[in-house]
């Protein structure tokens, strides 16, 4: 018969205040699922102390809030229904899967980067061509002047 065990002693293994695993009962219920009987006190089993372990590494350790803990501890459980997987498996699966969602948020920011930079780019790109254009246009104008003035200074040799 597997060993329950009280809410003090599950309280001094995880080094938290009594207090702390009535919230995360609550918080983390359908995880959890802890039940006793009219009239006594609450035992806890060796797979809803794993639970609160892994409740207080998300929360105190990997700094997840109430919520980002629900999801992950959601996300295990269908892994481990879904696939039918071994726990230390599942937890390679998931590290993999974090590392991934890692890579693509770095090729996301690095993306951004290089849009920006093809758009800083495209707008000096844009002041070149306008100042060649100016300078074409300049340059055509001062031909038309120069044209003018030899005709003026010829015409006037003329007369």
């Amino acid at each position: 018969m597997e060993k329950h065990l009280t809410l003090q002693q599950v309280s001094t293994i995880l080094q938290v205040e009594p207090s702390t695993i009535r919230f995360w009962e609550k918080e983390f219920a359908e995880f959890l699922n802890v039940r006793a009987k009219k009239g006594q006190h609450k035992r806890f089993s060796q797979q809803q102390l794993e639970t609160l372990g892994q409740i207080k590494e998300l929360l105190y350790t990997e700094m997840f809030t109430i919520k980002g803990a629900k999801r992950r501890l959601e996300m295990e459980r269908t892994l481990t229904s879904a696939l039918g997987i071994e726990s230390n498996f599942k937890t390679t699966v998931f590290f993999m899967f974090s590392a991934i969602m890692q890579e693509l948020y770095n090729y996301r920011e690095e993306s951004s980067k290089l849009a920006e930079q093809v758009r800083e780019l495209r707008s000096q790109k844009t002041k070149i061509e306008e100042q060649l254009l100016e300078e074409k246009n300049k340059g055509f104008f001062e031909f038309l002047k120069d044209k003018i003035q030899v005709k003026r200074v010829s015409g006037q040799e003329e007369a």
